[in-house]
């Protein structure tokens, strides 16, 4: 059974429509992370699912109950659930009574002081017990955010864009504590981020979201090696997109004719499409090879880009094609700008969608 359900659920706020019909089931002691471009409606889904706002329409689930059954159901879910916010406000008091105040309000008070002392080292500020709260550092004011999210034992752990203010240090330190939490105390996580690549690090799902839709989900691998759409390959910065119209072929294969070349992918899609080949499945050589690759087109360098650790060359051929080279063969090869070159790729490397 997951943790929480969410079913067609729609947001508005008087005729503006924030979310759109919003399907999706997080499974217990899992990461998910919700990515997206700044008003894609990340903060309003969170709090949707933290219960501090109630959906127009659909249904928000708890472990299979209905969140907003009853008044006593709403309430003793929220008591489950812990969120930290993106800006986060300490109050005038101590470290220790910051943490300690969410189970004084709860009255449980049994083994308190070891409970907060062990969290104090778990999230990096042991001997801060008792240094005040608002002369904390931006990072560490974060980390006591957080625990005093998780002294309660939530469940379900929220953390709305919980590294977008903070320095490279503390984002480091930050990411590692949301992982240390989600594998030795087993909780649940859900965070948003529109921060591509800590989505992908700290997620075991990501959502991608835009204008209140969900576009995409799955395993990081899922999202950034097969887009569904073009809005997500665009989104994730996957190279070499292009269109075209896709026909029926051979063998389970289809040409793909965008205008300027023809493609050879495997697909069963039909018709107007998109289509990307990752830069790591293209092949280059100097002259025309043989090759059991479906897919070989003569082109021209037009770029080489020196992007620290590999070098990236932006090839006409007919469509434009990003290829990712090492140092050493860029100089045994002996590339130089307009120079012709062949490039090779599988019908299996390209991706149709």
């Amino acid at each position: 059974m997951p943790i929480v359900e969410l079913e067609n659920i729609y947001k508005n706020y008087d005729d503006l429509e924030i979310l759109k019909n919003i399907n999706f089931k997080f499974k217990k002691s899992t990461r998910t992370a919700i990515v997206g471009p700044t008003g894609s409606g990340k903060t309003v889904l969170l709090r949707l699912i933290d219960l501090l706002e109630k959906p127009s329409s659909g249904t928000v689930y708890f472990e299979g109950k209905d969140a907003y059954s009853s008044k006593n159901t709403c309430l003793n879910i929220r008591r489950q659930i812990g969120m930290v916010f993106q800006k986060p406000i300490a109050f005038n008091a101590s470290v220790y009574d910051n943490i300690a105040y969410g189970l004084k309000v709860r009255g449980k008070k049994e083994d308190m002081d070891k409970r907060i002392k062990e969290l104090l080292e778990v999230i990096g500020l042991k001997g801060y017990a008792n240094r005040n709260a608002l002369k904390l550092s931006g990072g560490e004011t974060q980390r006591l955010a957080l625990a005093r999210a998780m002294i309660t034992d939530p469940k379900l752990l929220l953390l709305d864009e919980p590294t977008a203010n903070l320095d490279p240090i503390s984002t480091k330190k930050m990411e590692e504590l949301i992982a240390t939490i989600n594998q030795e105390f087993e909780t649940t996580l859900i965070m948003t981020t529109h921060d591509l690549f800590q989505g992908r690090k700290l997620g075991d799902k990501m959502i991608i979201m835009s204008n209140g839709q969900i576009y995409q989900t799955g395993t990081p691998d899922e999202i950034f090696k097969t887009p569904k759409s073009r809005f997500v390959a665009d989104f994730v910065g996957i190279e070499n997109v292009m269109e075209g119209t896709a026909v029926k072929y051979e063998n389970g294969m289809v040409s793909i004719d965008t205008g300027k070349i023809t493609v050879y992918g495997v697909s069963k899609k039909e018709g107007e499409v998109n289509f990307c080949i990752r830069p790591d499945e293209i092949t280059l050589s100097m002259e025309k090879l043989k090759t059991s690759a479906r897919n070989m087109v003569k082109g021209e360098i037009k770029e080489i880009i020196d992007t620290g650790t590999l070098i990236k060359l932006k090839i006409d051929a007919g469509e434009s094609f990003n290829v990712f080279i090492t140092r050493k063969s860029l100089k045994e090869l002996e590339i130089t700008l307009k120079k012709s070159v062949w490039i090779y790729f599988k019908a299996s490397a390209v991706h149709v969608f």
